[in-house]
């Protein structure tokens, strides 16, 4: 009697063990929301951008780089 039951056991934990991973790995939720994006999204970027109008910034020379250039030409 204890053997019929044992058996009787390990065929539903067999069978709740698939049911288990059927659910985990191939159900797929039908779930009709999005996940939610952030409202206040900021893009960041490293490196160099392209400009539309490089000349003007080529052209245009810094105070910087005068004031550099003159201290060089007192000394």
């Amino acid at each position: 009697m204890k053997k019929r039951i044992s058996r009787i056991v390990n065929f539903f934990a067999f069978n709740l063990l698939f049911f288990a991973l059927y659910l985990n790995f191939i159900h797929k939720d039908n779930n009709g929301q999005a996940a939610p994006s952030p409202r206040n999204a900021v893009a960041t970027t490293k490196g160099t951008v392209l400009v539309s109008n490089p000349e003007q910034y080529l052209n245009k020379p810094s105070v910087k780089n005068e004031a550099a250039v003159t201290a060089q030409l007192q000394n």
